[in-house]
């Protein structure tokens, strides 16, 4: 009915051209007879093209539909551009990234893994793109594309949880603002990450990093069984214990391998670990923003020196002691700063704004203790209790919005409560807002950065392309230190238990992930496209590239989750990569490679 009125709508825009073509009021041959004889040809070959466009685009939706029926799966909700849901479409196609804005040619909302199958055999059949998208957070926008076939898993969204068994059968598009809320009514967790919009599947595949990391490992660590759909739309059940020599290692190339190239995950089976019965979501700051009216620009209100911060941060997470241990995941975000050009750097003396974020197993009293053992002596300090949750707070929700997702981003919001003077407030979590943005990473050799690294690494961001009141456009631009050696790569997982998966960094000390982002949902909605944060965008993705080529004594690795186009695929997986093409060559049922995007596995 819609092509009708659209075929109808083109036909009438044809007719108009032609009665003003032949108006009587208009000379033969006249500049009006030709200029608009012009407009005329052009509008018919793009409204020609437009035609055929949309009639390609009905004709593969309604064979979809067809190859549905004929398999006798229910047919699920399919959105495309054009359509009477124009405004349902355009909120599907988006994805975390604002960077990107894609416009595939259907949007297939599945519901069943069932669903799933039929689309990859229809996609592979014709030779349509496809891709798969659960929560949307792909940095570099992969899972999605324009003239594509998109599968959104949304809707596959539950959650079982077995407390005999410990485990918990997990479907991918479930958010982790729903998951630890749901896992934590049974007192048990999994190792989630600290992004509460984020869903299970790209995170797992990825490897998992969070804030359970330094006791617990990856969450990819803790995956026991997958449900998966093959290249040729067949639907496996993987297990540790199988026998099945192809399914052992899709399992292992699943855990940390990266998403997509193997197949689509529909369930993931995980170990949960019981709550404690206390623990603590802090933060420490050093050199806070201050802002000063004067110039209108934020300014550090105290001058301690980076290295001290960024030195004992490293020993703390690479210490066997104890206490350390009960530090069970925690990273550091240091901002970056203007430097004039040719300006002399001193390591000893340059300050930055730092965050330590943490997740601490113990009562308040512990904490304080620790810190005021490891960090008396690196200077002026801000100690700040964001929450309480275990077993012990039973009136105290664990997860939902109460996740950490200020370990990861800066807020335009709170610096707009620092301009009103609230600097002494203790800020919300941030918002877990899309916005354009562009990532980089490295890891950390196990021996850690030693004296040089530190040099270059504070080094780089202190810079001339980082430049003066980016803070107060919306601009950030900064890196988070992400811990992950600790009690459980240290000395719970046996050398056996290292080959059961593919992440390929398990001895390394932490991560480095550089950060730019900009226009936040807050600051778009006040200016639009009139924002003079256009004009430093450049400078600032200019940053990020010097900082990715940056020469960093003891750094190597990239990390997958932390995805940069730029970073070749193999720098990803390391000593997995050649096993991981072996996997994808041999077991996963895909000849052609159509489970591909810019950075899966070839």
């Amino acid at each position: 009915m819609f092509f009708a009125r659209f075929e109808k709508h083109i036909s009438f825009n044809l007719l108009l051209h032609d009665f003003l073509l032949h108006r009587p009021s208009i000379p033969p041959f006249s500049p009006s007879l030709i200029l608009i004889y012009l407009v005329r040809n052009i509008n018919y070959l793009i409204y020609k093209k437009l035609l055929i466009h949309i009639k390609q685009m009905h004709a593969i939706i309604q064979k979809l539909r067809e190859a549905y029926c004929s398999d006798g799966v229910e047919v699920p909700e399919i959105l495309f551009n054009c359509t009477q849901s124009q405004q349902k479409y355009d909120q599907y196609r988006q994805i975390f990234n604002r960077l990107f804005q894609f416009m595939p040619t259907a949007i297939v909302l599945c519901e069943t893994a069932q669903q799933i199958s039929v689309a990859v055999k229809f996609t592979s059949k014709h030779a349509l793109p496809l891709r798969v998208r659960s929560g949307g957070h792909d940095h570099e926008g992969e899972c999605c594309g324009t003239d594509t076939i998109l599968l959104d898993l949304s809707k596959i969204n539950t959650v079982e949880i077995d407390r005999e068994r410990k485990i918990a059968r997990i479907q991918p598009g479930i958010r982790f603002q729903s998951l630890t809320t749901e896992l934590a009514k049974c007192d048990v967790m999994i190792p989630h990450g600290t992004c509460a919009t984020v869903c299970i599947a790209g995170y797992t595949m990825g490897g998992g990093w969070g804030p359970w990391t330094r006791k617990y490992g990856m969450c990819c660590e803790s995956v026991v069984g997958a449900t998966l759909v093959l290249g040729d739309g067949s639907i496996r059940e993987l297990s540790m214990n199988s026998e099945i020599v192809g399914d052992q290692e899709l399992l292992w190339a699943i855990k940390g391998g990266g998403g997509f190239s193997y197949g689509i995950v529909t369930e993931f089976v995980i170990e949960t670990f019981d709550l404690p019965d206390e623990m603590i979501k802090f933060q420490v700051e050093w050199n806070k923003y201050h802002y000063v009216p004067e110039n209108k620009l934020f300014a550090l209100r105290d001058a301690t020196p980076t290295l001290h911060v960024l030195q004992t941060w490293e020993k703390v997470i690479a210490s066997t002691q104890p206490d350390a241990n009960q530090l069970v995941g925690t990273n550091l975000k240091i901002a970056a700063k203007h430097a004039s050009e040719g300006e002399h750097f001193n390591p000893h003396t340059v300050s930055h704004n730092c965050m330590m974020y943490g997740y601490w197993e113990g009562d308040e009293n512990s904490l304080q203790k620790f810190i005021d053992k490891h960090f008396k002596h690196t200077g002026i300090y801000t100690v700040t209790i964001i929450d309480k949750a275990g077993r012990k707070y039973q009136d105290l929700p664990y997860g939902g919005d109460h996740l950490m997702s200020s370990w990861d981003r800066y807020s335009f919001h709170n610096m707009n409560l620092l301009k009103q003077g609230l600097e002494g407030t203790p800020f919300p979590p941030d918002e877990d807002q899309p916005a354009p943005h562009k990532i980089t990473s490295r890891l950390v050799n196990k021996e850690g950065l030693g004296t040089e690294g530190h040099y270059k690494l504070l080094e780089s961001l202190t810079s001339p392309l980082v430049l003066s009141g980016n803070e107060q456009l919306g601009l950030f631009t900064y890196i988070t230190l992400g811990a992950i050696a600790g009690n459980y790569y240290q000395h719970i997982m046996t050398l056996e238990q290292k080959d059961k998966s593919a992440f390929p960094y398990k001895d390394k000390l932490f991560t480095i992930q550089y950060q730019t982002w900009w226009n936040e949902t807050e600051k778009e909605k006040e200016e639009g496209e009139n924002n003079h944060v256009y004009t430093r965008v450049n400078q600032a993705l200019d940053w990020m590239e010097v900082c990715r080529d940056y020469d960093i004594p003891n750094t190597s690795g990239a990390f997958i989750s932390f995805k940069d186009s730029s970073v070749p695929t193999q720098t990803y997986f390391d000593k997995s990569y050649h096993h991981l093409v072996k996997v994808k060559r041999t077991y996963v049922n895909d000849p052609y490679n159509h489970f591909r995007s810019r950075k899966t596995i070839m």
